[in-house]
């Protein structure tokens, strides 16, 4: 069988002469109009249009094609009949579709057209047929398919006859463009309380929430007197100490910019609050947003107090007590309190908690809340006379340091210790013995009025004393002596044994330094007859 595809342009051999005159608007023969059927466009396609974003995904794009059947040969005097079908074979709709076949030359009248074309019906009569056939459909759904049938009679002298049928749509794309106001927005990050001795960071976002990018932004920052923007803070200096100014620059859409700096208190600041304000404005955003925040400044403060005797008496400690207050608004944590211990003095009690470490007592208080406070005391004893520092400190990790100092006039006191020794232990009757009396001071200060009285037992008889002394058939009184500081002072007694037995040497010291307590002591030897 014999292939029945055949090109757009067909031709056909008839006889007799063209019933219809050329078309002076034909376009068939235009050089600028390339047939639907089985032609595809040559050359490098379009290069996409530079500002196009690439995230635009553009809809899909309708293609219609046209193809025409028609018999190669025909015999004269017969029907030529072209079968045309119009064919949406993308996957988008095509819209005022149009389909025209213009009447070849050659022919001398159209006898079908079915469906029957937009301005012709061969069944229907016509003062004249036109110079194409029109067929048009308002929508070409995807993939959907048109099938239109034409015949027509060859003239008597056709030898051929070339047709050609076209297909026109619509294809758009409906892009829509909203009207933007420029808009800033600011925002503000600082904690909510600061040491004010410490810096403070100030962050702020500017974002650009609008559609539209914002050119020219400027972001001015004004704080709260008493404060000073630290040396590495960029941005330029305002019209007063306490302003900055940033040049932001351009900001797209939903473009972020963050600026921090940090400020510092001045010396003599006494604010109890950082108060700082932002602005972000642009020519295109006159108006400008504005936002604050306030940080609560906690100011460290402490205060340690000494209290104690201006004067001492001999033999009694001197009691101290350290008060530390948290003056400030600030927790104070990890205090460490010492209380100086002089030398020559020597701690006799002292609140639990405390360690000495060489020439000071220390404590550790953890936490000490504003406006709590916590005492110490302790005491000391000084063996010598004399004015005495005693200073008492309190610091913390921040390098918080207070201290204070009471001047104390100790008065030293003699500390008296004695011993008796009788040499022989035990002797004859007849024979003589030696009784030894050592007193000494181990205080700071000299003991005076130190006398010693011995009373002498039935068993012997006084031979001599040492030192200076009054003597009796029984007693011996020593004259007061005064024994320096650190010194010793040594008495002695020679008797002679008289009779059998044992004899008990009673003793008895006394001093300034003892008061109404004298001190008292028994010595006995062994006397043996002979």
């Amino acid at each position: 069988m014999r292939d029945r595809r055949f090109p757009i342009i067909v031709l056909l051999l008839a006889l007799g002469g063209p019933a219809f005159a050329a078309d002076p608007d034909d376009d068939r023969d235009d050089p600028d109009v390339v047939p639907a059927q089985f032609v595809q466009p040559v050359g490098p396609a379009a290069p996409p249009s530079a500002t196009t974003p690439a995230t635009v995904a553009d809809p899909p794009t309708p293609v219609v094609r046209v193809q025409v059947r028609v018999p190669a040969h025909v015999p004269p005097q017969k029907d030529l009949t072209y079968r045309i079908a119009v064919t949406n074979t993308s996957g988008a709709d095509a819209y005022r579709v149009r389909v025209r076949f213009p009447l070849p030359e050659g022919i001398t009248g159209v006898t079908k057209a079915e469906p029957p074309a937009e301005n012709f019906d061969p069944k229907k009569p016509a003062a004249a047929v036109p110079k194409e056939l029109v067929w048009e459909y308002r929508t070409l759904r995807a993939g959907e398919k048109h099938e239109i049938e034409v015949a027509v009679k060859p003239a008597p002298d056709a030898r051929e006859v070339r047709a050609a049928a076209y297909v026109a749509f619509e294809h758009g794309q409906a892009v829509v463009t909203r009207v933007d106001k420029p808009k800033l927005a600011v925002r503000k990050a600082v904690p909510k309380s600061a040491v004010s001795t410490d810096p403070v960071t100030v962050r702020v976002e500017v974002t650009n929430p609008s559609k539209v990018a914002v050119p020219n932004v400027q972001l001015v920052e004004d704080v709260s007197k008493g404060f000073e923007f630290a040396r590495e803070s960029e941005g330029e200096k305002g019209t007063v100490p306490e302003q900055r100014v940033w040049q932001i620059g351009t900001l797209r859409p939903g473009e972020r910019k963050v600026i921090e700096y940090k400020l510092t208190a001045k010396d003599n600041a006494s604010t109890e609050a950082l108060t700082t304000s932002s602005v972000v404005k642009s020519p295109d955003a006159p108006e400008g947003e504005r936002a604050e925040s306030t940080t609560k400044l906690l100011v460290p403060g402490m205060r340690v107090d000494l209290s104690g005797p201006p004067t001492s008496a001999p033999g009694d400690p001197a009691n101290y007590e350290i008060v530390v207050r948290n003056t400030g608004t600030l927790l104070l944590t990890d205090v460490r309190v010492t209380g100086s211990v002089p030398s020559d003095c020597t701690p006799t009690k002292m609140t639990n908690g405390g360690q000495r470490y060489r020439d000071q007592l220390v404590w550790v208080v953890p936490s000490l809340k504003p406006g709590d406070a916590q005492s110490f005391r302790y005491s000391l004893k000084a063996n010598t006379t004399g004015k005495r520092t005693v200073r008492a400190a309190a610091e913390t990790p921040r390098g918080i340091e207070k201290s204070s100092e009471v001047v104390t006039a100790f008065q030293g006191t003699a500390v008296l210790t004695w011993d008796a020794t009788a040499e022989p232990v035990s002797l004859g009757t007849g024979q003589q013995g030696l009784l030894t009396v050592r007193v000494r001071n181990t205080g700071g200060e000299a003991a005076r009025g130190v006398r010693l009285r011995v009373e002498l037992p039935g068993e012997v008889r006084f031979v001599q004393a040492s030192p200076r002394n009054q003597a009796s058939a029984n007693e011996v009184a020593f004259d007061g002596v005064s024994i320096p500081a650190y010194g010793s002072e040594k008495f002695t007694v020679t008797y002679r044994a008289d009779r059998a037995g044992q004899a008990w040497f009673r003793l008895k010291l006394s001093a300034e330094a003892l008061g109404d307590r004298p001190m008292t002591k028994e010595q006995s030897v062994e006397i043996s007859g002979r």
